[in-house]
């Protein structure tokens, strides 16, 4: 008796299973590594997708993996999900963003405005958070036409997370568009050529940073203000900053090798400060001067003041163009001031993009040459 009734009871658990109804065949997938978005008119925008297709049987019949073809494809549309949906109607297989590793925003459609794309990309097709954001000049389809080595993507990325350069992944992006400031950071991607095996090739690198304020671009940072926003932000830099002795004939090299820097906001009489002091420790890397540099020397000492000064000269020009030009924070001003003074904060923060274009900066800069390398030999006076 036992028996009978365990068999309905067992077909009843085996319909109830709901298995792999829903699974979608590797040969019916394409999987879109990067893509790009650019504005071609007033209402309408072209997204260029790049596209790996993989190949199961010839990986299979060869015992490896990633055999496949990649495709760069166009189309436009109203919106990024018009133009995708036309793509999907011209493509035989579905659409997988699960491996995309890079998104570039066309010039023209940075300036115009990239909260609409973002809204799509945050809100329905679930690209993983690790995926990197750029700017670049120009058109973004020509940066991806240029292109059809996926592992491209893995160097730019890691160049984009050196410390020198200010990467934004995803994640990222979905921080500080929640932030105190909205105003952030995007690395520009760009072309360039090298020689491998005496044939010219195209890669894709980072050329500086952008700013990015209400979702906009609002400028491309100059090389001295890059280096002003990796002093306000990096503590490990190794970069080199030449400082020029007129005095001694030449000129000295110093490597950063760390920053310190703390921001002290301060409201005095409803009048809002900022005092930024930054410490550095350095190393002379080269010297082509008179100089007879050796450690805790006078000399190594008097060096330490013209550094300052030229430090202080570059902050000051990137504070011109973020405070009174772009009126964008990106050095985190608005995050101090709410930890200090989260009731005062609360009830400015709507008026911040007018409190900080006016605010009094002060800078306290104190560096300190630490080693003159191993030679202290001035090879310049022929001894």
């Amino acid at each position: 008796m036992r028996r009978f009734v365990s068999v309905p009871i067992l077909s009843l658990c085996v319909l109830l299973l709901t298995g792999c109804w829903d699974r979608v065949e590797v040969n019916d997938m394409a999987f879109i590594i990067a893509a790009g978005i650019d504005k071609i008119s007033k209402e309408e925008i072209e997204v260029t997708v790049q596209v790996f297709i993989p190949n199961p049987a010839a990986s299979a019949a060869e015992g490896g993996t990633g055999q496949g073809n990649v495709y760069t494809v166009s189309t436009k549309g109203t919106s990024m999900p018009d133009a995708l949906s036309e793509l999907q109607k011209k493509f035989p297989r579905y659409f997988s963003w699960s491996h995309a590793k890079a998104y570039f925003f066309g010039e023209e459609l940075a300036r115009s405005g990239m909260f609409d794309d973002f809204d799509f990309l945050f809100r329905d097709i679930q690209p993983r958070e690790q995926a990197n954001f750029f700017v670049c000049r120009g058109m973004a389809r020509d940066l991806l036409e240029a292109q059809n080595d996926p592992n491209t993507y893995e160097t730019l990325i890691k160049l984009a997370q050196k410390p020198l350069i200010q990467s934004a992944t995803m994640h990222d992006i979905e921080e500080v568009l929640s932030g105190e400031s909205g105003a952030f950071l995007l690395p520009v991607a760009n072309r360039s050529k090298l020689i491998s095996n005496q044939a010219k090739k195209t890669i894709l690198t980072v050329e500086g940073m952008s700013v990015i304020k209400e979702g906009k671009l609002a400028c491309f940072l100059s090389d001295e203000q890059q280096m002003g926003i990796r002093l306000f932000i990096h503590e490990d830099l190794g970069r080199n900053i030449t400082l020029t002795e007129q005095e001694a004939g030449g000129k000295v090299v110093i490597k950063i090798i760390t920053t310190d820097l703390h921001l002290h906001p301060l409201i005095e009489n409803g009048i809002w400060k900022m005092n930024v002091q930054l410490d550095l420790e350095a190393d002379v890397v080269q010297n082509s001067t008179e100089l007879l540099l050796a450690n805790g020397s006078d000399n190594m000492r008097k060096l330490e003041e013209p550094f300052d000064k030229k430090i202080k000269e570059i902050l000051r020009e990137t504070l011109q163009q973020l405070q009174h030009n772009q009126r964008a924070d990106v050095l985190g001003f608005a995050r101090a001031f709410h930890k200090k003074y989260p009731r005062e904060w609360k009830q400015a923060k709507a008026n911040w993009n007018a409190i900080f274009p006016t605010m009094d900066v002060q800078l306290d800069v104190k560096s300190k040459i630490q080693r003159p390398g191993i030679s202290n030999f001035p090879f310049m006076t022929g001894q």
